[in-house]
C-alpha cells in the first residue's frame, strides 16, 4: 500500500475509525494462538455499514487487500493479515448493536461485532436462548462466528450456525451491500447466496449483520459427568444416553486423560473426581418444564448398562459451572506448553474408536513420549485430536508437524472424515484442504471466489 493511497483512505475516515499506530496493529497482527503472526499499515473500525463501503470501493480500485476481522479468536490464522504487510485490516468491533427482537417469530438481528456472550445474556430478560455457544463466547464476535459456520457446544441440540441463520446483510468487495435480512424460515427463491457467505472465512464478503432464529430458554440445566476405562465404553454409553433422552441433551463433551492432565498442570485441579482414561460431560435442559428435573435424570438412568466408574449429577447452577469450566479451560491449558500440534477433525462416530486407536499408535511410534490431548463435542463426531511433543527430534517443528499431520488427516480420509469440523481453513490448512479435496470441488470454490472478488482483495491468503 502506497503513502499516498494510505493518507487518501485516512481522509475518508473519522479519526476514531483507524489506527497507523504500531501497538494497535501488532495486537491486532498475531493470532490466538500465537502461531501466525502477520503485518499491516492500517486497522480500521469503521462504525456504519456505508463506511465499510466506501472503504472496499477504494480498495477494490487500488488493488488493495482486506482482512476482515471479529473478536479475533479463531484457531487457523483467518483473521490476521499474512506477513507480507500488503493488507489492511477491516475490524467489525464498532458495529455491535442488537437491531431488532421478534418476540413473534422468536429471532434477533444483531450487528456483526456483538460479542456473543452479549447477545446471550440479551436474550435471556426476554426468556430465549441464542442458539450457539462456546468457550470463547465472552470475546467471540458473532460475524466472525458466521464466517466459519461456527458449531460450539450445543450442535447436538441446535445445530451448525449455518442452521440458524434466516437473512445476512454484507458488504460485497466491490462496496455494493447485499442486503437480505429477511425474517422467514421458507425461502425457496432460487440460489440462497447467504450459504455461501456462511463459512467464507470472509473471502466473499463482509459480513455486517445476521438475522438468527432463536428457541425457548430451558427452565433449568443438569450436568452430568462420568468417567470409562476406554473409548468403547463412551461410544456404549453415548448411545445409551442418546437412546433415552433424544431432544433434552443440549451437550455432549469428550475428554481424554491427557486432557484433564494438561488442565491439572496449568489451569485448576480436578476435585473431588476419579482418575480415568476416558470422561464425559453431558448437559441436559429441562425444554418441557420437568418438575423436579434433576431426579427426573437420574431416574432415566439405566446404570446396569452405563459401564461406568463414576458419575456425578449436578445440583446447582453453581455446580453445573464448576463442571463446564474443565472443559473449557482445556484449550487455555494447551497453550501454556511448548509445542502442541492442533486438529480440529470430525469422524463418523461408527469410525471414531478404530481412528484413535490406529492414529494414536502411528504418532507414537514417530515420536516417543507424544502425547495425544483429544476432547471435544463427541455428540457432532468433533473431536480436537491435539498432540503434545515432548522430545523433540533432530528434526525442524515444520518437519515434525508435517510428518504428524500426515498420519492424523490420512487417517482422517480412511476413515471417512473431514480435515476441519469447525475452526475452518485459513492458513493453517491450506495445503491439507488442497490434498484432501476433490480437484471439482477446488475448482467450483475458486469459480466462486472469482465470481465474488475477481481481484482477489479480500482475505487473500487464506483458504486457496
Amino acid at each position: 500500500m502506497k503513502k499516498e493511497e494510505l493518507t487518501e483512505l485516512t481522509n475518508k475516515l473519522h479519526p476514531s475509525e483507524y489506527s497507523t499506530e504500531s501497538d494497535v496493529l501488532k495486537k491486532h497482527c498475531i493470532d490466538w494462538r500465537g502461531e501466525f503472526i502477520g503485518k499491516s499499515k492500517l486497522i480500521t473500525f469503521p462504525r456504519s455499514v456505508k463506511k465499510i463501503s466506501e472503504i472496499l470501493n477504494f480498495c477494490q480500485k487500488k488493488s488493495i487487500g482486506v482482512v476482515p476481522q471479529g473478536g479475533n479468536t479463531g484457531l487457523v490464522g483467518g483473521s490476521v493479515p499474512t506477513k507480507k504487510g500488503n493488507e489492511i485490516i477491516i475490524n467489525l468491533s464498532n458495529l455491535n448493536k442488537i437491531r431488532n427482537i421478534d418476540l413473534i417469530g422468536n429471532s434477533v438481528t444483531v450487528e456483526a461485532g456483538c460479542i456473543l456472550d452479549v447477545i446471550k445474556t440479551k436474550l435471556e430478560k426476554y426468556d430465549l436462548e441464542f442458539p450457539l455457544s462456546m468457550g470463547s463466547r465472552g470475546n467471540c464476535q458473532i460475524g466472525g462466528n458466521i464466517a466459519t459456520n461456527a458449531g460450539g457446544l450445543n450442535v447436538i441440540k441446535y445445530g451448525t450456525i449455518r442452521q440458524n441463520i434466516l437473512g445476512i446483510e454484507a458488504v460485497l468487495p466491490d462496496g455494493r451491500i447485499y442486503n437480505s435480512l429477511k425474517n422467514v424460515k421458507k425461502n425457496n427463491t432460487g440460489f440462497d447466496l447467504k450459504h455461501l457467505l456462511i463459512g467464507s472465512e470472509g473471502t466473499l464478503g463482509v459480513i455486517t449483520a445476521a438475522t438468527i432464529q432463536l428457541f425457548p430458554l430451558p427452565k433449568e440445566k443438569v450436568v452430568l459427568w462420568t468417567s470409562f476405562k476406554d473409548f468403547s465404553q463412551v461410544l456404549g454409553f453415548y448411545k445409551n444416553i442418546n437412546n433415552r433422552f433424544k431432544d433434552l441433551i443440549t451437550s455432549f463433551e469428550f475428554m481424554n486423560k491427557e486432557s484433564i492432565e494438561v488442565l491439572e498442570k496449568h489451569e485448576c485441579k480436578f476435585i473431588n473426581l476419579k482418575k480415568n482414561q476416558c470422561y464425559c460431560l453431558v448437559e441436559f435442559s429441562n425444554f418441557q418444564k420437568i418438575n423436579d428435573f434433576n431426579d427426573f435424570i437420574f431416574s432415566k438412568m439405566d446404570f446396569k448398562n452405563l459401564d461406568t466408574d463414576d458419575l456425578i449429577l449436578s445440583k446447582s447452577e453453581s455446580e453445573n459451572k464448576r463442571l463446564w469450566n474443565y472443559r473449557e479451560s482445556i484449550p487455555l491449558a494447551e497453550k501454556k506448553e511448548n509445542f502442541i500440534i492442533p486438529h480440529d477433525i470430525s469422524i463418523p462416530l461408527s469410525n471414531i474408536s478404530e481412528f484413535v486407536k490406529k492414529t494414536t499408535t502411528s504418532i507414537k511410534e514417530f515420536s516417543i513420549g507424544a502425547k495425544i490431548i483429544n476432547f471435544g463435542h463427541l455428540g457432532d463426531n468433533n473431536l480436537h485430536f491435539n498432540v503434545l511433543i515432548k522430545k523433540q527430534k533432530k528434526l525442524s517443528r515444520k518437519s515434525i508437524c508435517r510428518s504428524v499431520n500426515k498420519i492424523v488427516f490420512d487417517n482422517v480420509k480412511i476413515y471417512g472424515g473431514a480435515i476441519s469440523a469447525e475452526h475452518g481453513i485459513g492458513q493453517l490448512r491450506k495445503l491439507e484442504l488442497k490434498r484432501n479435496k476433490k480437484v471439482l470441488e477446488l475448482n467450483k470454490m475458486r469459480d466462486i471466489k472469482k465470481i465474488f472478488d475477481p481481484q482477489n482483495i479480500l482475505n487473500p491468503g487464506k483458504i486457496f
